[in-house]
């Protein structure tokens, strides 16, 4: 028998039996096996091939390669079908929650949302209480613009609270004043406002953001049957999840939900929850998840920080509301700072493992609620943020010992309840487990009553992680206690629990900063933060907050204008500029902007991107992958983005990065944090007049003489330290150690928008104080990948290589001058492989002849082999080389005649990494590899697999090689 079963090297991961988890052991919790999916989900799955293998098809972007946050420490999937992280590992290598980056150490599995309310108009009894959970929420459509959309901080029509379109609300609709439509239009392809645009204001966060809509009530939600018929309630949900790749804020992803009724009447006690399932280990270790213990109670509590008096201490100095009206009935002195403390209320639980896996698995993992939609008075919504209902506990527990619900009623059961939270404090109050295992959680927050149709609320929560040890964790209450008592300063306290300071942090993060800022409403005196309006024609209503009951007064609710209120009696929340608002209360108001935090600008676009680096598309300019050599090309997005805090153009340069030798190890995505080498820093030649070396009047090119530390002799080809000439003009790219020029191809056209016109962005010089003097303005055209190129020929063909190209600033931070870079990452569809020319009238070859596959891949001579994934389930390949031009066909034999494989030119070369893309006109595209990937690649790779789905055994090999030249004729030898 020639060929041996690939059973025991690809498993039930890619033969798909029941199992929904690569992890041996690994039993989902709500019993949801592969066989079930498909049967939940058929329009996602489909047969492709001749080998009947299961294809996923683009939407939703579930089973990958799809939506992966890396631009932090912490790499993690986001989904458009109810979850985050990677619930089916076996259909996708996408990290769930690695942490620091790509390294196949696992923080997280899944974490699913859940939405439960009563339904008041419902004739039937089992309608009215249900609970809309993970696969039940679906895409809106199975059209093309509903998947996953990605922006980040600074992207054109995406600016945060500005209004991008310039379009404002009919006349009296917030008040006597018409006013902005301000971040609008939901980034999710569509025309939400019915203004003829698409996603024309939207609102971009962090420096990689992933937005979607989700339903569910959609027909394929409503045909899925788990466990139970589903009903919907009705419901949809605009979800963005974000990452910074900004010092200090890369230990935590944002994820937001904001929760529609669209269900055409009201409904009624709403909760929004989360089934949370943290693993803590290395993902190559059998049963990694089975050693964790909880730790519910960590980190949480209340904070008191103390709030900078000059803006260089502090940027939220404004909050402290110094001087302030004489006319408050308080001790306070009107001089003195009304608010010079703010109090911070951290809500968390945690997952640790035991023992921390000999300091591999250093971190520990945590779930933060960062905020919620509140109503001050506590009629419509909670009081304030936190969680309504918690439980903990080891995967199989039944729900009436405080396991997990499995169908609706017990859903909405839990949610509704109040268990292990302690009533007094808001805080999660439930001891940790035992015994170790492979901990679950759920948690929820609300009720919302009378949720309107039409109406939304919003919910914030955070995956985090930073280092931390079970053992630490431990005695976090003992030390919390001692700072609330006075005997541990809160520096102190930070300094023991850094997970706890992270978790600080990213509240901090979301408090931002108060601003003067036109377009919004805004309190009229301190501490009002409520606004209320009764609509038109209505007549007027008088109310009284806490100020106004300690005078017996009430003040009048109109129609035509908002009346600001005091419902939390506390001035710190309804931020007010007294100087400001003596003469005109409406101006002393100050908007309140989260998540305030400067911004690197934008990675460019690369040549080696998934989405652009396939054989069919036909914008692709420059295919990476030569002979002997690999060419990375990048766009100008970098430096077209204005800085999102300041409007400046703030781009100084380029950082290029590469992985060479990468093994893929088990669990890894992609290179890690610690694979990347810098192989080269390209700085942007933009210098005014009086620089002492430049001249870029127009026209002009000066050439000094500069010191080069590593400069390469163009003749003899050495690299040595050497002065020599730089000759350089505007828009140039130059590294300052290597001599080396990178002109822009000023031969490409410009990008161009839906009217054919240049896309083009307006910013403010850097440093210029008002950027609101035309002055101080300034237009740059956007340029499509191909506006910079640069070879590298330190590479191998047949080899996988990873590029990143980076752009970092310099902005003012307290003062200090800093530079900002963006984060490098990739993914391994991303990973570029050089590939040998076509050759005419010589023959074709075999690399390595003989492959010898041994079973340690340290030991095989064939030193391209990667670790066995689901994607790639032996790792290996032998190479065709020397193919001719044109298409061919390359058939392989046993040494009997047993035809064994067939190849041709335009087969797939890496289809199981590649989701298919949506071009700009909405049809999808396949975007894999062919084997023929240019005119000019004249190599093919097998996998040794055989057209029967078998890995072949030892023994020689014919092939033959069809083509307009002819037939060519070759042979091989495999070593097992």
């Amino acid at each position: 028998m020639f060929f041996r079963t690939l059973w025991a090297v690809l498993g039930a991961a890619t033969l798909f039996v029941v199992s929904s988890h690569a992890q041996p052991g690994k039993i989902d919790a709500d019993g949801l096996t592969l066989a079930e999916l498909q049967r939940m989900m058929p329009e996602y799955f489909h047969l492709g091939g001749g080998s009947g293998r299961v294809g996923r098809l683009a939407i939703p972007d579930v089973f990958g390669p799809g939506a992966v946050l890396d631009v932090g420490n912490i790499h993690m999937k986001v989904t458009n079908a109810g979850h985050f992280g990677n619930a089916f590992p076996n259909l996708s290598s996408d990290p769930a929650g690695q942490w620091r980056g790509a390294s196949a150490i696992e923080y997280l599995s899944s974490v699913r949302l859940a939405v439960g309310g009563v339904n008041p108009t419902s004739t039937n009894p089992a309608a009215v209480r249900r609970v809309s959970f993970y696969t039940e929420w679906r895409p809106p459509t199975l059209d093309p613009e509903d998947r996953m959309y990605r922006a980040y901080d600074g992207i054109v029509n995406g600016t945060r609270f500005g209004n991008d379109d310039g379009d404002f609300d009919p006349p009296g609709s917030c008040g006597v004043l018409s006013c902005p439509r301000i971040d609008e239009d939901f980034l999710d392809g569509r025309d939400n406002d019915g203004d003829g645009l698409i996603d024309e204001d939207h609102a971009a966060i962090g420096q990689k953001m992933y937005s979607c809509v989700m339903r569910d009530d959609t027909p394929q939600a409503i045909n899925a049957v788990f466990n139970e018929k589903h009903v919907p309630l009705g419901l949809e949900v605009r979800q963005k999840a974000w990452a910074y790749s900004i010092s200090g804020f890369q230990d935590f992803n944002v994820v937001e939900y904001e929760v529609f009724n669209r269900s055409g009447h009201p409904l009624d006690s709403v909760y929004v929850g989360w089934f949370v399932d943290m693993d803590a280990g290395p993902a190559e270790l059998t049963n990694y998840f089975s050693d964790d213990f909880d730790v519910p109670y960590f980190p949480s509590g209340e904070f008191v920080l103390e709030v900078g008096s000059q803006p260089g201490n502090n940027p939220d100095a404004a909050r402290r509301q110094s001087p302030h009206s004489p006319t408050l009935n308080q001790t306070v002195a009107p001089d003195s700072a009304l608010c010079p403390r703010q109090v911070l209320r951290i809500n968390g639980f945690s997952v640790a493992d035991d023992n921390g896996d000999e300091n591999r698995t250093p971190g520990l993992p945590s779930v933060l609620l960062i905020n919620h939609t509140v109503d001050p008075l506590g009629e419509t919504g909670p009081r304030r943020v936190g969680f309504r209902a918690f439980r903990s506990f080891i995967q199989g527990t039944p729900f009436p010992q405080g396991g997990n619900p499995v169908v609706d009623q017990q859903r909405y059961e839990f949610m509704s309840g109040h268990d292990n939270i302690n009533q007094e404090t808001g805080f999660i109050e439930m001891a940790p487990g035992d015994q170790k295992g492979d901990y679950i959680q759920w948690a929820s927050v609300g009720p919302w009553r009378n949720l309107e149709d039409g109406k939304s609320i919003s919910v914030t929560i955070a995956f985090a992680v930073k280092e931390g040890s079970y053992t630490a964790a431990q005695q976090y209450p003992d030390d919390y206690a001692r700072y609330q008592n006075g005997s541990m300063s809160g520096g102190d306290l930070l300094a023991l629990y850094p997970v706890l300071a992270n978790a600080l942090t990213a509240q901090i993060a979301y408090e931002g900063v108060h601003e003067f800022r036109q377009g919004f409403i805004t309190p009229d005196f301190h501490g009002r933060e409520t606004p209320r309006i009764i609509p038109r024609l209505s007549p007027v209503v008088y109310l009284a907050d806490c100020r106004d009951a300690e005078f017996g007064a009430t003040r009048p609710v109109f129609d035509n204008q908002y009346s600001w209120f005091d419902f939390d009696c506390d001035y710190c929340t309804g931020v007010w500029d007294f100087d400001r608002g003596e003469s005109d209360p409406s101006a002393g108001g100050m908007f309140h902007k989260t998540w305030n935090a400067a911004a690197p600008p934008p990675n460019p676009l690369i040549n080696t991107a998934a989405a652009y680096n396939y054989s069919d598309n036909k914008d692709r300019v420059a295919a990476p992958g030569q002979d002997n050599a690999i060419v990375l090309a990048w766009d100008n997005l970098s430096e077209v983005t204005p800085d999102p805090k300041t409007t400046w153009f703030d781009f100084r340069g380029y950082k290029v990065w590469k992985v060479s030798d990468w093994l893929r190890p088990v669990g890894a995505g992609g290179p890690s944090e610690d694979d990347w080498t810098l192989v080269g820093e390209f700085r942007l030649f933009d210098h005014k007049t009086s620089n002492r070396y430049f001249d870029v009047a127009a026209g002009d090119t000066t050439c000094p003489t500069v010191f080069i530390p590593s400069y390469t002799n163009p003749v003899t080809g050495t690299t040595d330290s050497a002065t020599v000439k730089i000759c350089l003009d505007k828009g140039d790219l130059w590294n300052r150690q290597t001599g080396e020029i990178l002109k822009p191809d000023r031969s490409l056209d410009c990008v161009t928008n839906e009217t054919g016109a240049c896309v083009e962005v307006r910013g403010c010089n850097i440093g210029a104080a008002d950027c609101t003097d035309p002055g101080n303005q300034q237009v740059r055209t956007r340029y499509p990948i191909g506006r910079y190129r640069w070879v590298d020929h330190e590479v191998k063909n047949g080899f996988t290589y990873f590029y990143s190209v980076t752009a970092f600033d310099s902005t003012d931070e307290l003062g200090h001058t800093i530079e900002l870079n963006g984060r490098r990452s990739a993914v391994e569809a991303e990973g570029v492989v050089p590939q040998s020319a076509t050759k005419t009238g010589k023959g074709v070859w075999v690399v390595p002849n003989p492959y010898r596959g041994y079973a340690r891949i340290a030991e095989r001579p064939s030193s391209w082999d990667l670790t066995p994934n689901a994607s790639d389930p032996t790792g290996t390949h032998v190479d065709f080389l020397g193919l001719p031009t044109g298409q061919w066909t390359i058939r392989i034999y046993t040494v009997s005649g047993d035809l064994v494989e067939i190849l041709k030119s335009t087969d797939p070369v890496n289809e199981s990494l590649r989701p298919s893309s949506t071009q700009s006109d909405g049809s999808v595209q396949t975007s894999f590899n062919r084997q023929q990937d240019t005119a000019n690649d004249g190599q093919a790779r097998w996998n040794l697999i055989s057209r029967n789905g078998q890995d072949i055994v030892s023994g020689i090999y014919m092939f033959t090689v069809e083509s307009s030249e002819g037939t060519q004729r070759g042979r091989f030898v495999v070593i097992r």
